[in-house]
Parts: structure tokens; sequence; C-alpha cells
């Protein structure tokens, strides 16, 4: 008997195709898992604690999608920020990368104050900055 194969199956999420899902099964997924491992670290309302504060419009090593797999799969060397590309499939790094861009502009209880560099996603105009820098 002759197995049958998919017509196309899905190619493996990875860094180089990785896209932000809003399949609601998903992100209930993705926030599962950040509260279960990431928030002892950025707080379960991402304001950053040990780690950053993931809802404001600033990222340490930049706010893609593809970004923020790369930083869940391998780590950060350094940092405390632990690979997680062992423990996580694919799918359920996509899906907390996924949850954790739904955080974007929330108001956390205590929010750390910014870290790193705006981040402006393509196809968006960066918003005047409304800070002034102090001589």
């Amino acid at each position: 008997i002759q197995k049958l194969k998919a017509a196309n199956p899905a190619p493996a999420i990875d860094e180089a195709n990785v896209t932000v899902t809003t399949d609601v099964a998903a992100l209930a997924d993705g926030k599962t898992t950040f509260t279960s491992i990431c928030a002892s670290c950025h707080l379960a309302d991402g304001g950053g604690d040990i780690g950053p504060n993931l809802t404001d419009q600033y990222w340490k090593h930049g706010g893609s999608a593809t970004d923020l797999f790369k930083v869940v799969k391998n780590g950060v060397q350094g940092t405390n920020m632990v690979a997680w590309g062992s423990s996580l499939s694919p799918e359920k790094i996509r899906n907390v990368v996924s949850y954790v861009l739904t955080l974007q502009g929330t108001t956390p209880a205590k929010a750390k104050a910014p870290e790193g560099d705006l981040y402006t996603p393509q196809g968006t105009t960066t918003p005047a900055d409304t800070v002034k820098t102090q001589a």
C-alpha cells in the first residue's frame, strides 16, 4: 500500500518564515506559555522586571516576529534570556511571539523604562517623539 502525501504540507516554522498568527487558539496557547515561563522575568502583564518591558516600542534585539523568534529560540548570550528552542516547538515559539506582540501598547501596572531601540514595523511611520532630551 502506497502512503499518501499531503498535497502541500506546511513548511516547518523557523526564523526565516515565521509570521504572526491571529488564531485565537494559538494566541491562547502563547499566553499560557508566556504565563508559565516568561512572566517570571517579564511579569504577567509584560511590563518587565529582570527582563525588559514588552509593551512599549523599544526592543534590545529587534521587534519583528523574526527577531523575537530568534531571541526565544536561541536566547541572548550574556543575559538572563535562556534559549527555549530545545524545550518549545517552533509552533509554541510562534504562538508566544504572537502573544507578546499583542501586548504592544498596553499599560502594565509597573512598566519598566524603555530599553533598546525604537522599532517601527515595515509599512508604518514612526510617531513624532514627544520626549525632549535634557542637556
